[in-house]
């Protein structure tokens, strides 16, 4: 796990957050895919924050998930 710094909504500040490999559910083109992906944690309040970097991986991800079904 790192930790970096991100605006958590609940919060309602910049703050620091942990990284967790989970797996996530994505719609493409109609169909659901599962894919293993990251999330974000605010460490203040436990909820999920949005950070760039993460969802382009993700979406890279589910691209690939995609990709080996078809």
């Amino acid at each position: 796990m790192s930790t970096n710094k991100t605006f958590c909504e609940e919060c309602r500040k910049d703050v620091e957050y942990l990284t967790e490999v989970a797996e996530l559910k994505g719609k493409l083109k109609g169909a659901e895919y599962k894919y293993i992906g990251k999330r974000a944690i605010c460490t203040e309040c436990g909820s999920e924050v949005y950070v760039a970097e993460i969802e382009d991986e993700n979406l890279k991800a589910l691209y690939d998930a995609y990709y080996k079904e078809k």
